[in-house]
């Protein structure tokens, strides 16, 4: 027999999930002049904003 499942059970699972933002920077290459995209997922704090987690991280590369 399948699990009940209540609308409180599938309502719980969501406040697990954490906040998180895709990256997605591009740089030209030197020699070919070629488009290269690179991707990070980066989690976002409660106490803070998208925006201030994307100067934090670019400014620690």
């Amino acid at each position: 027999m399948a699990k009940k499942q209540s609308f409180s059970d599938k309502t719980g699972k969501k406040a697990a999930s954490k906040n998180r933002i895709k990256l997605i920077r591009s740089a030209v290459s030197d020699k070919t002049g070629a488009v290269r995209f690179s991707e990070d997922i980066l989690p976002v704090p409660d106490g803070k904003t998208p925006e201030t987690v994307i100067k934090e991280f670019i400014a620690s590369k």
